[in-house]
């Protein structure tokens, strides 16, 4: 059993019934809560969920097409991008999705979907009278992660001699403003100037 999560878990199962989106174009909204128990593993970082994730759900209609918006919001723990410490972060992400609810609609006719925007437009089988959200509360989720966060503006981050968190404590390192990869650029101009 993992400790953290790569992939939506299976209690976060749950399904649009398509005769629920009125005919009209009227729009079908539905808020969920999911609990997010185990951290999620991304960007070769965990992010611990403080909150539970909210999800809100709107479809409609649309020239014989289904809209589906998914949007989320919830609180987050990562470690800083300077410092280490924990920083607190709020993850909020929206997404939409185009379902063609045309049985016999093939690719070659998709290409009109550019008007919706970028996003593709997905061939629902005739059969098919459900749409499962979880894969794309995931998708939703995992991009509005940020790849780095701070705990605070001002945070000083750890001495790159020693280690020491500088937000917490000093330290007595050297500190070297320049940068050793550029030594062989200065020694190149110190001997044209001798030259």
């Amino acid at each position: 059993m993992t400790e953290f999560l790569e992939a939506a878990p299976i209690s976060w199962k749950h399904r649009l019934v398509l005769s629920a989106v009125p005919k009209d174009g009227t729009p079908y909204c539905e808020g969920l809560s999911f609990p997010v128990e185990k951290p999620v593993s991304y960007w070769n970082q965990l992010y611990d969920f403080s909150s539970p994730l909210n999800v809100d759900i709107e479809a409609c209609r649309v020239e014989g097409r289904l809209l589906v918006v998914v949007s989320l919001e919830s609180a987050a723990v990562v470690p800083c991008s300077r410092c280490l410490e924990p920083a607190g972060i709020k993850i909020e992400g929206m997404l939409r999705y185009f379902f063609s609810l045309r049985p016999h609609e093939d690719k070659a006719e998709t290409a009109e979907i550019a008007e919706y925007g970028e996003e593709e437009l997905i061939l629902l089988d005739s059969w098919e009278d459900e749409i499962d959200l979880a894969t794309m509360i995931w998708e939703v989720l995992i991009t509005a992660l940020p790849a780095s966060a701070l705990c605070s503006e001002d945070c000083r981050g750890l001495c790159p001699q020693c280690g020491i968190n500088l937000n917490k404590s000093s330290c007595s390192c050297k500190k070297n403003d320049t940068d050793p990869r550029f030594e062989v650029l200065r020694n190149f101009e110190k001997d044209k100037q001798r030259g």
